[in-house]
């Protein structure tokens, strides 16, 4: 299970990166649930990291408008598992979209420091 907490009317919960030669760290990500990849980091963060660059994608961003975005790679720990995720370079804020999320119940309790909770979905026994 990955919790965290509503702050400013906004889901948001850590995540942990796992880069060679650096001890691990969290960066705690805004869930946005229009976001249909797994995470964007702003270009600056993404260039101190130095997450290599992976690829290129022409994307719509929410005020409709096309971009050219880089796409780097960066280990996760999500879950308590790692897992490599393309990270979109973009933006001022970084978000976690829906792809990361795919298999999980997500639950916010709407309320200052409300819980934000995402657990792993069992598979049905039919």
């Amino acid at each position: 299970m990955i919790n965290g907490k509503l702050i400013d009317g906004k889901a948001v919960v850590p995540v942990i990166f796992r880069l060679p030669t650096q001890p691990d760290f969290s960066i705690d990500f805004i869930i946005d649930t229009g976001f249909n990849d797994h995470l964007t980091l702003p270009p600056q963060a993404v260039s101190a990291m130095n997450l290599p660059l992976y690829s290129t994608t022409l994307a719509r961003l929410a005020d409709g408008r096309e971009a050219l975005l880089s796409i780097h790679l960066a280990t996760i720990v999500w879950d308590n598992r790692e897992k490599v995720v393309p990270i979109l370079a973009s933006g001022y804020k970084p978000l976690l979209g829906t792809a990361l999320m795919e298999g999980y119940h997500l639950e916010i309790d709407f309320e200052d420091n409300g819980l934000v909770s995402l657990e792993k979905i069992s598979p049905s026994i039919s």
